[in-house]
């Protein structure tokens, strides 16, 4: 049975909290595309905060686990954490964790494309929203640059046909 120390279980903490952590990134960022897929955009306000919240750990975490990883002589990123998994083979769960957070990671990657491709979408048709709206070529005034309902009284229709 091997003893474990302080610094290699606070390791394993931190490899474990740093993959669960992603897993609810992704969660997130799978909500904000729900959100954006059925239009309910009023309400990604409160996901991006969390987003936001969740980024602030997640980038504390990974700090923590670069330097441990330089305190340890392996450079602070993904590859002296794979050096790392080489030289500790008998360290199953951080080398289980790290590669549960690289596949959430890669998950998470794909999930921030798609979100961002349908928001450029919204923003598209909100754009050309706005310009059948606005249009003047049309002869009707029927909002002005204020955004406001103009009044129809100027064009009259003619029944004495």
């Amino acid at each position: 049975m091997r003893i474990m120390t302080a610094p290699l279980a606070e390791f394993l903490k931190i490899a474990a909290s740093e993959a669960d952590f992603v897993e609810q990134f992704v969660r997130l960022l799978e909500q904000e595309k729900t959100l954006l897929t059925e239009g309910r955009t009023e309400a990604l306000a409160a996901v991006v905060e969390k987003k936001e919240q969740l980024a602030a750990k997640l980038n504390a975490l990974t700090q923590q686990r670069g330097r441990h990883l330089a305190e340890h002589g392996f450079t602070p990123d993904r590859n002296g954490m794979t050096s790392w998994s080489d030289r500790h083979p008998e360290q199953k769960e951080a080398i289980a964790a790290w590669n549960r957070t690289l596949s959430l990671a890669a998950r998470a990657q794909e999930l921030n494309r798609l979100n961002g491709q349908l928001i450029q979408l919204h923003m598209q048709h909100t754009g050309q929203a706005l310009e059948i709206l606005l249009r003047k070529d049309n002869g009707l005034d029927l909002y002005g640059p204020d955004g406001r309902s103009t009044a129809l009284g100027n064009q009259q229709i003619n029944d004495t046909i």
